[in-house]
């Protein structure tokens, strides 16, 4: 509309607000359904966090790669921010049978779009199918995509804008659930690091390992073969009390729901919870300099000196009475497959790896990672194991104390 004593346009603010005001109604005060996706292995360990996060256990659902939860979007928020677990958070909005194309396009169709997505902007469609009469991945994304376009108004476009957005759909047995990605990016990259490193263990998959083997701050931590560091960097966060998604944005900041006076509060308490420290008591090292340099600049750069040291060492040097006065946890995540060469190497490196734990961490506890779940029996100390999977990799978590 124009101001008739300018002029100029100006904004139909009676229209803005009666828009916001159904965004508010449908989609950010109101409880709906969310998934936290993980790591198959891990879905417990997810499940204690989201109980931790204040979430009722009786709405919190567990089955293979994951946690449904029911909240509002602050708890979406809340998940996405503080997670360590998690890969992403889905936000379902629609669920439908169909059995052909056109049933589906009608269906699709009928989802409010404008109140979930940002104007102009078409997501990308990620399908899955299992025992459904409509099976052709591709097909199924083009027809979603093209009624998202005609409820929009044809005003669907690519998704290049600051928070582009992916809508995941499953089809199992002709039924469709529709989720909208609320993460962006895979929550395992936590913003600290500055580039990819070789053959890293996940974030996620190593805050598990963390927890699994009941980590405790207090005392100290020793990753001998730090690599890039992932076992300390995610130690030092949690020794920080450091939200783990508060160094990155989140695919929900591009939503019209987004609460951007929420968030910030939201921000600011995380911010106020960090913990500065006395003095380290994690500490990595690794027999490559260059490794180690570079993990002490993400140290530095993202505050985490005082929970952090970094130096060159060569794991058969180390042993439990170099770290101060009493017994904590030693990570390992052994090099194996085409990081080392032969499977023959890797088995003999693990066992070695073992015995030298055995010899000289006596009394600490240790969680590493097995190629194979039948070289946990060669560890000379009891262990327990929960399988894995990492990048499609079948693993084995170890985890125990050495007597």
């Amino acid at each position: 509309m124009t101001d008739s004593s300018t002029g100029k346009a100006t904004t139909d603010y009676t229209e803005d607000r009666a828009f916001i005001k159904r965004v508010r109604r449908h989609v950010g005060g109101r409880i709906r359904e969310y998934y936290a996706v993980t790591t198959p292995g891990v879905e417990d360990i997810c499940r204690q966090e989201l109980i931790g996060l204040g979430l009722d256990p009786s709405r919190l659902t567990v089955d293979g790669g994951g946690v449904a939860f029911a909240g509002r979007l602050v708890d979406c928020q809340r998940a996405n921010l503080y997670l360590r677990t998690a890969t992403r958070i889905l936000m379902r909005i629609g669920a439908f049978s169909a059995t052909n194309l056109r049933r589906l396009e009608k269906k699709a169709g009928d989802i409010a779009w404008d109140l979930f997505l940002p104007p102009g902007l078409l997501p990308e469609v990620k399908v899955s199918s299992r025992r459904s009469r409509l099976y052709h991945t591709e097909a199924i994304a083009r027809t979603i995509g093209d009624s998202i376009i005609r409820r929009l108004d044809g005003a669907g476009g690519p998704s290049s804008a600051g928070f582009p957005q992916t809508l995941f759909v499953r089809a199992v047995e002709d039924r469709f659930t529709l989720s909208l990605d609320s993460s962006g990016e895979p929550l395992y990259k936590r913003g600290l690091k500055a580039g990819p490193a070789r053959a890293p263990i996940r974030e996620t998959l190593a805050s598990a390992m963390l927890m699994a083997a009941g980590y405790d701050p207090r005392r100290p931590l020793v990753d001998p073969l730090c690599g890039s560091g992932t076992f300390s960097l995610e130690a030092g966060m949690m020794a920080k009390q450091m939200a783990a998604g508060l160094k990155r944005e989140f695919a929900f900041m591009g939503w019209p729901a987004y609460p951007e006076g929420q968030w910030g509060f939201l921000r600011r308490e995380a911010e106020s919870n960090v913990q500065d420290l006395v003095q380290p008591l994690i500490f990595a090292s690794d027999i490559d300099a260059g490794a180690c340099e570079r993990l002490a600049g993400t140290i530095a750069g993202n505050g985490l000196s005082d929970a952090v040291s970094v130096e060159q060492k060569d794991f058969f040097h180390c042993a439990g009475d170099q770290y101060g006065s009493g017994m904590g946890l030693v990570t390992i995540n052994p090099p194996y497959g085409i990081r080392i060469g032969s499977a023959k190497t890797a088995n003999e490196l693990f066992r070695n790896i073992g015995r030298h734990l055995e010899q000289r961490f006596k009394g600490w506890s240790v969680a590493l990672i097995a190629p194979r779940p039948e070289l946990a029996r060669s560890l000379p100390f009891p262990v327990r194991q929960m399988p894995l999977l990492h990048g499609g990799i079948k693993l084995t978590l170890v985890w125990g104390t050495i007597d």
